[in-house]
């Protein structure tokens, strides 16, 4: 009963904890406290956990580094990397299989209004594309089934898409700076909203003009009329994540069962030279 109660008084401490963290970031937007809900925070809590778990389950997609990759799904590109100076790109390597290459690269593109069927009229171009940078380096096994996974040190989203008949342009961009450190860190994901070229790339967002540029997640608004935090991450980056996960997966099955594909192959072979 002793260590129920302490347990249950610790974890009230940690949420009281978080509620002081809501409550000061608030402050700091000039939110009203009456604005201010703990379900908001506890709903919070549980999307960052299952986002985190999902970030947990990227660290496995380095068995993509040394399996050479020739069969990928429709409209989609990979490729492997080393990270750019400032650590922002991926710049693609010549040998893709290199033991140094530290980021895939993984990007789906299609055109405007393909969902209703109007691929053919190019009405503009669209895609969405992932970029995980991990820690360190390959191991020296040169099955790619064995390479251990690990940490990311940032992931980066970027949706774009430009409708030429009404030349409307917007491109998103979401970094995040430290997907595998712990399941709460709104300060250390930054966005990025720029609409017809503007702002510049990489410009802030001012005071007059909110949600333009970029700014960090831990600034925007999230309660009880304008829970936008959560919305973003439950809505969109949650599913997101999930999205990429899979269809890394997916990528990694395709090539795996190529080799099958192989092995079967050459069984065919020598048993039609049976035949003379």
């Amino acid at each position: 009963m002793k260590i129920r109660y302490i347990l249950t008084i610790l974890s009230l401490m940690v949420v009281g904890l978080g509620a002081q963290d809501n409550t000061a970031a608030n402050k700091a937007a000039g939110i009203d406290s009456s604005q201010e809900s703990q379900s908001i925070i506890e709903t919070e809590k549980q999307i960052d956990e299952a986002i985190f778990k999902l970030n947990e389950k990227l660290t496995r997609h380095t068995v993509l580094f040394k399996m050479k990759v020739r069969t990928l799904p429709f409209r989609t590109v990979l490729y492997k990397g080393k990270a750019s100076a400032d650590g922002m790109k991926c710049d693609i390597a010549v040998d893709q299989e290199a033991k140094d290459n530290n980021c895939l690269h993984l990007e789906v593109y299609d055109f405007i209004k393909s969902e209703d069927g109007k691929s053919e009229r190019n009405l503009g171009p669209k895609n969405k594309q992932i970029i995980l940078f991990y820690e360190g380096t390959n191991n020296d096994d040169t099955d790619p089934r064995k390479e251990a996974p690990r940490n990311l040190t940032r992931a980066k989203s970027r949706i774009y898409q430009y409708d030429f008949q009404i030349e409307d342009k917007t491109m998103s961009e979401i970094v995040d700076q430290g997907p595998n450190t712990q399941p709460d860190h709104n300060d250390k994901m930054e966005l990025f909203y720029q609409h017809d070229d503007y702002p510049l790339y990489g410009t802030p967002e001012t005071p007059s003009e909110k949600g333009v540029g970029k700014y960090l997640l831990s600034n925007v608004e999230n309660t009880k009329s304008n829970p936008i935090r959560n919305n973003f991450k439950r809505d969109f980056y949650k599913k997101h994540i999930d999205y990429f996960d899979k269809l890394f997966t997916k990528i990694f099955d395709y090539n795996d069962r190529d080799g099958n594909k192989n092995y079967k192959k050459n069984v065919e072979v020598l048993k039609n030279s049976l035949k003379y």
